[in-house]
């Protein structure tokens, strides 16, 4: 498991200018999603929707790559120290060229602001030829089977803590009851998310996760928790391996385990692309 220093903070909104209140970054983040393959990037849940941010998805894939490739070392810089870029991680439609952030020196760095880097334009290779070398994309994770589901494993739930922290969580998808029936209801949902998975590993949905208590960052699957229908998720499980089993700690909003997963890979599952 990938076990790097890492915390993510938003620490590029720290360093680099992107516009006051986010509105010239919005911008560029739209020529982005035009320039990128096709992908949800929007909230679909009208709680978390905002008219101001089309792309809150994207924003926050942007800001968790940029924390992680500074843990890696993956930022590059001109020799001068007058520009640098970042991976994406993000390719051209066609998928022939990746796609990368770009930023000049700040010119009111270091006298009037703290903020040393100025954002330009997210371009691809070709418009990079000053630097050196380009850097790569950021990795999440050492070993791909931490991806994939385990099925000799069992999954074991903590209801009571799951029920009691997310009360809300489970109002806003209708269920407004007591704990009791809570634990009920997450039981039955998890046995049969648990008895999907086994037949079909895919449905399972990794996301990097990091303990900000001891900096310890590993990979934890989503499950679907299928509650109304049984044809339709309403809110995800969270499962992380420990020892020889598999333990459920939390649930997450759909859009938020979307937002989640796809920090690390676009997410393959029709369950939490159909929100």
């Amino acid at each position: 498991m990938a076990n790097i220093g890492y915390i993510p903070e938003y620490s590029l909104d720290d360093e680099a200018f992107v516009g006051m209140n986010g509105r010239f970054f919005e911008e560029k983040l739209e020529a982005l999603a035009l320039m990128a393959k096709d992908e949800i990037w929007d909230f679909k849940s009208a709680k978390y929707k905002d008219t101001a941010k089309r792309y809150p998805i994207l924003n926050n894939y942007l800001f968790f790559t940029y924390d992680r490739l500074k843990a890696e070392n993956k930022i590059a810089f001109l020799d001068d120290d007058s520009a640098m870029c970042f991976n994406t991680g993000l390719q051209t439609k066609d998928y022939e060229r990746d796609i990368y952030a770009y930023f000049t020196k700040n010119s009111r760095y270091p006298d009037t602001t703290s903020k040393k880097w100025y954002f330009q334009r997210f371009c691809t290779n070709v418009n990079l030829t000053a630097f050196h070398s380009l850097p790569e994309i950021c990795d999440y994770y050492d070993n791909p089977v931490d991806l994939i589901f385990d099925k000799r494993l069992d999954i074991r739930i903590y209801d009571e803590h799951i029920v009691i922290d997310n009360i809300d969580r489970f109002k806003d998808v209708g269920l407004d009851l007591p704990t009791n029936n809570l634990q009920d209801i997450l039981e039955n949902s998890t046995k049969r998310a648990e008895h999907r998975v086994r037949r079909n590993y895919k449905i399972a949905i990794p996301q990097f996760y990091t303990d900000k208590v001891t900096n310890r960052s590993f990979i934890q699957l989503l499950l679907p928790l299928c509650i109304h229908n049984k044809d339709k998720a309403d809110l995800a499980l969270v499962i992380s391996k420990e020892g020889q089993t598999y333990l459920a700690k939390t649930i997450l909003p759909l859009d938020w385990a979307y937002m989640n997963s796809r920090r690390i890979v676009t997410p393959d599952a029709d369950w939490i692309r159909e929100i």
